[in-house]
């Protein structure tokens, strides 16, 4: 199978729900740490990879080109994670990642006004089928755990698409590095940790493993950001949306080998039509 743009964009997605999962793990270790000091640190030590992504690019790292979306991109993306973040203190990994997956219809309402591309008209059932593999292996008929934290995943979700629509709409422009749009993102992520921190109060210097975790994690989100930018940026943004459903069952996966959570008959059916819409579309 030869690879073209569009299935190395469709590979880059897949990626980046699997990095997004490790972090997901990380962050789920260290709540106790606070909101704050887990987001200011991912964003800061994930800055300092940036140079390394610079050198393999081959443009100037700063275009000078659309900076208002460069910066929405980046508040957008900032305050997607720390929505998503607060939503873990009170929801499990699985029904928080649930609540983001939102973020793929919020797409399908905002990428019609704001971008230019449509989908291909082949691609969409299996974009169909990725999603009703997503709905069975959730039980949307069974979800049972809105609360006030359920509101921050959902928020989460729409900030992330709004984040998504940004960078399709640079793509369009072309022009921009992915050193640049990733840059955005973890400096206004770095910038809402401190100011959370400075709002409660609360500073808690993390020590000892503590570190390892937050290393983990800043290099999970910054190359699940890279794979995002990347998919973003060669494929419809709204076909990256129904790819990252994949993330589910990459959670359901990492509950059961790491806190030894089961696999219900739901689980399995819904993740083999996840993996099936994924394989057809990289075979289109």
């Amino acid at each position: 199978m030869t690879f073209s743009t569009t299935k190395k964009g469709i590979l880059a997605s897949i990626l980046a729900a699997v990095f997004f999962t490790t972090m997901d793990i990380g962050a789920k270790k260290l709540l106790y740490l606070g909101t704050g000091e887990i987001t200011f640190f991912r964003g800061l030590l994930g800055m300092l990879f940036l140079p390394f992504m610079a050198r393999v690019e081959s443009l100037p790292v700063f275009s000078g080109k659309d900076r208002g979306l460069l910066h929405l991109r980046g508040l957008f993306g900032g305050v997607c994670l720390l929505f998503f973040f607060y939503c873990l203190n009170g929801l499990t990994l699985g029904d928080a990642e649930i609540l983001t997956q939102l973020s793929a219809f919020f797409m399908c309402l905002l990428s019609p006004v704001f971008l230019k591309g449509r989908l291909q008209g082949r691609e969409v059932p299996w974009l169909g089928i990725i999603a009703l593999g997503a709905a069975i292996v959730l039980q949307v008929w069974n979800f049972h755990s809105f609360n006030v934290y359920a509101i921050f995943g959902i928020l989460s979700a729409f900030f992330a698409a709004s984040a998504y629509v940004c960078i399709g709409k640079m793509t369009e422009n072309g022009g921009h590095t992915q050193t640049e749009l990733v840059f955005y993102f973890q400096l206004y992520s770095t910038l809402g940790g401190l100011m959370i921190m400075g709002a409660t109060g609360q500073w808690t210097l993390p020590s000892g493993w503590e570190w390892g975790w937050i290393g983990e994690l800043a290099l999970s989100a910054l190359l699940g950001q890279v794979c995002l930018t990347w998919g973003c940026t060669h494929i419809h943004p709204t076909m990256v949306n129904f790819l990252m459903y994949t993330g589910i069952l990459f959670h359901i996966l990492a509950g059961a080998l790491l806190w030894g959570e089961s696999l219900t008959l739901y689980s399995w059916v819904g993740g083999a039509l996840i993996v099936l819409g994924s394989v057809a579309l990289l075979r289109q």
